[in-house]
Parts: C-alpha cells; structure tokens; sequence
C-alpha cells in the first residue's frame, strides 16, 4: 500500500519521527564513540609495544653489534610471549631479515609493504597499520647492527582488539534497541496522555455539539496549547449556542409578530364594526336611564348591560394593543407610584373587597426611566389576574425590591394557582382558563415588560397560589426611545 508519512495518524507520525530521530542520534553516536575507541585501543596497544621494544633496544643492539644472535633471539622470543607483540624482524638497511620470529625467512628479503628508511624513523618509534584487521606493526631504528642501522619490527596482534571492539559494538546495538523500544513506550503513553487525549477529548465535545446537544463545553483545563485550543472551542461553542438562541428568539419573535398582525387586520376590521354600534347602546342606555323611571331592579339589569358593554369595548382595545408594536414615551418615574395607581384602578372590581393588600415597597425606590401609562396597564393586569384567583378571598403581596442594577416587582397571591401545563402557555395570545377570558391581559403585559428592556416569569403551585416577577432595568434598550 502505497502510504506516505502525511496520510498517517497523528500518533503514528510523531512515533515514527521520534524513533527515527532517536535511532539516528544512537546510531550516529555509537558509530563515532566505536571509532574513537578503536582508535584509542590499538594507539594504546602500539604504546606499550613500543615502550617494551624500546627498554629491549640497548640489549639487542649489544648482543648483534658482538655477533651473539642467539642472545638477541632470547630477548625477543621473551617479547613477543606476552601480548600485544605476536612476532618480530629485524631487518637490515639492504632489506635483508637478520632475525625473524620465523625463521625461515632469516637471510631472505622482507617481503610486503617496504618499511620506512632506518634513518627515517623516529628514535622513540612508529606505529605501523596495513590492510587487514591484524595488519599492523611497530618499528623501532636499532644502532650499530650490520655495520650500520637497522629497524626492529614487532608484529602487533590486534585479533583481541577487534574481537574486543566487535563485542562492544553488539553491545551498543542491543543497548540502542533496548533503549529505542523504553523510547517508543515513553513516548507512546506521553503522547497518548499529552495529545491524544485532549484530542479525543475535543473530538467528543464536537461531536456531540455536531449532534445537537446543547450545553457542551470541551472543558479542557490545561495550560498548554491544547487548553488555549480548548478555551477558543468552548468560545466558540458558546458563541454558536447563543446565535442559535438568537436566531430561535427572532424566529419566535417574527412568529408572533406574524401573528400580531394579522390580529391586528383583525382587530381594526371588528372595532370598526363594533364600535359604533356599542357607541349607540351606550348612548340608548343613558338615555334610557336619564328619560325613564326605573325600579331598582331594572336599574340594576342596565347596570350589568353596561358593565358587559364596557367589557367588550376593553376587549377590543386590548386587542388592538396587542396587535400594535409597543411605543415607549418613557419618562423617570418612581414604580411605588405607578403599582400604588394600578392598585386604585382595581379597588373596585368585583372581589377586591375580599383580598387583603398588603405593600413592601423598596426604601430607596429609585427613579426608573419607563412608560407610566404602560406599565400601570401591565401591572393592572397583574393583580387583576391576582384578585380574580382569589374568588373566596385572600392577600395579595406587592413587593419592589433591587434587582440586576434596577427594580424587581413581585406580585404574590394566595390563589388557586396553575397546573404546571398550563404554565408555559399562560403567556400566549388567546390561551385563558377562565370561562369569560380572552387570554389577552399576560400576553400584553409580557410584551409592555419586554419592551422596557425587562424579564417576566411566573412560579406558582396550584392550591397555594402565584408569583410573578418582573424585572425592570433602569431605562429601557436605546431602541425604545420616548415614543408618543
């Protein structure tokens, strides 16, 4: 398989780079430490053969400048007994051999490599090396032999310096593969722990954000590359979620604004329909109620005629609201005021008699910048959904406190509370538990809260009663300016 080194996994490229780096460095080294130490021993070896060809000198060359040859013989026999010396010549400045270890080649010419001129060598001796792995010699310039100079040859065995140097060089191959393989497993786990790890790790935290689960961070707490890389993954993970959160939100919001709108057609169509003709009941029943005596309970039936008139008339103006984008002409206002004037507005409706108000407003009570009329009309309907969960009578806490560098409003009630079901849809145009309900009164003043810039949630259990809670910032988002 035709496989170059840029198609392997990342392991196996940073193990194949660090082995082969790793053996080329061993490799080199033991080569070059074999060389010197070759070097070493054979200079060292031809030291001492030149030191003990040297103290043997003055001995030789007295016993051959008087003709004993025999005594020369013994000498050199007992040299060369002991290693490094393996032989020995002497040889004459014609080139003849005079005494030879072998003695077949006494009287006959020195045969190989010619050596240097007697005359030429140094006193203290030269070292020797020829061709082949026992091909090495010392020579030594004897005096007064044969009527002149002569050299004394020592023939070095070198046979244990190279079966010495082959062993270290068997040993320094098994110490390189031994240590290649302790290499490749440090190595192999470091890398697993430092590399593939935090990268299996990122390669989880994608996948799993690939997949649509939300919330996840890599969460690589490292201080390294791989924690930088994680931390910019995380960001941007972070980054994703809440354009898709954005993107979700606006999506909503042109839904619903979609739908506000054609509430609206709607709404415009039927207040042109409707109210003229309420205008015209209303005007008939004060009449009716100025022109003619009435009993009490005829009175009172008109009474209810008119109550039922006004409510249809709220209704149509709630929808028109809600179909309309909130303008803001926001102005400083204290919020105490503004829930103390919504709680006057529905002193009157029926069963506010039977709940007990009781007030916990904010002691600094800080100016917030907001629409008045608006936000009345929401908190209006906050505790007119209050008192209307109260049929039986009840206390309601109004309570503003500081909150996220503004006010929070809470409206608590004693009620009957709402079906955990129910609770996310208590909000939406149109949807009411209540037999007579439009389902208009939480969706515009979620919308009032929303355009203050605020947030609006609701806890309750049913058979206990229901918070709201309604946050408001300081002033409301640049977009919502003072609108008339």
């Amino acid at each position: 398989m035709d496989m170059r080194l840029r198609d392997l996994s990342i392991r196996a490229k940073v193990l194949v780079t660090g082995l082969g780096a790793l053996l080329f460095v061993l490799g080199v080294g033991a080569l070059a430490s074999f060389r010197y130490w070759e070097r070493e021993q054979f200079a060292l070896t031809a030291e001492h053969a030149v030191l003990a060809a040297r103290a043997l000198r003055p001995g030789i060359e007295g016993a051959l400048a008087h003709g004993q040859v025999g005594a020369a013989r013994r000498q050199l026999d007992a040299l060369v007994a002991r290693p490094p010396a393996a032989g020995y010549r002497v040889v004459l400045n014609d080139g003849r051999v005079l005494v030879a270890s072998r003695r077949p080649e006494e009287g006959l010419p020195r045969s190989g490599t010619p050596l240097p001129d007697p005359w030429d060598i140094p006193t203290d001796g030269l070292t020797l090396r020829g061709r082949g792995e026992s091909a090495a010699s010392v020579v030594v310039p004897l005096a007064g032999v044969g009527g002149g100079r002569a050299t004394l040859e020592l023939l070095l065995d070198t046979r244990r310096i190279n079966a010495a140097i082959r062993r270290g060089r068997s040993f320094g191959l098994a110490l390189t593969t031994v240590l290649g393989i302790a290499y490749a497993v440090v190595l192999g786990l470091m890398l697993e722990r430092e590399i593939m790890a935090p990268l299996w790790q990122l390669k989880a935290g994608l996948a799993r954000a690939s997949a649509g689960e939300a919330g996840v961070r890599v969460g690589l707490e490292r201080k390294d590359e791989f924690g930088r890389l994680g931390a910019s993954v995380d960001a941007l993970l972070a980054k994703e979620e809440r354009s898709q959160q954005l993107a979700v939100t606006r999506g909503r919001a042109l839904a619903e604004q979609a739908g506000f709108a054609q509430v609206g057609a709607l709404a415009a169509q039927i207040g042109h329909e409707i109210k003229r003709p309420l205008a015209g009941i209303q005007s008939a029943i004060e009449l009716i109620s100025q022109e003619y005596a009435m009993s009490d309970g005829e009175r009172g039936l008109l009474t209810r005629v008119e109550d039922q008139l006004q409510q249809v008339d709220r209704t149509v103006r709630d929808l028109l609201s809600l179909a309309k984008p909130v303008g803001l002409n926001a102005q400083p206002a204290h919020l105490s005021s503004i829930v103390d004037a919504a709680l006057v507005r529905v002193s009157g409706t029926p069963g506010a008699d039977h709940v007990t108000v009781i007030r916990g407003y904010d002691p600094a009570d800080p100016e917030l910048v907001v629409d008045s009329g608006r936000l009345e009309q929401a908190v209006t309907n906050l505790v007119g959904n209050a008192i209307e969960a109260m049929p039986e009578g009840g206390v309601l806490r109004v309570t503003t406190r500081p909150a996220e560098g503004g006010q929070e409003l809470v409206v608590a009630d004693t009620g009957v509370g709402i079906p955990p079901k129910n609770i996310d849809q208590i909000m939406k145009p149109f949807f009411s538990t209540k037999p007579h309900g439009t389902g208009l009164g939480l969706a515009l003043v979620a919308r009032i809260v929303e355009a203050h810039g605020g947030r609006l949630w609701v806890e309750s259990q049913v058979g206990r009663g229901t918070t709201f809670h309604v946050i408001l910032p300081p002033t409301p988002p640049a977009s919502q300016g003072a609108t008339p």
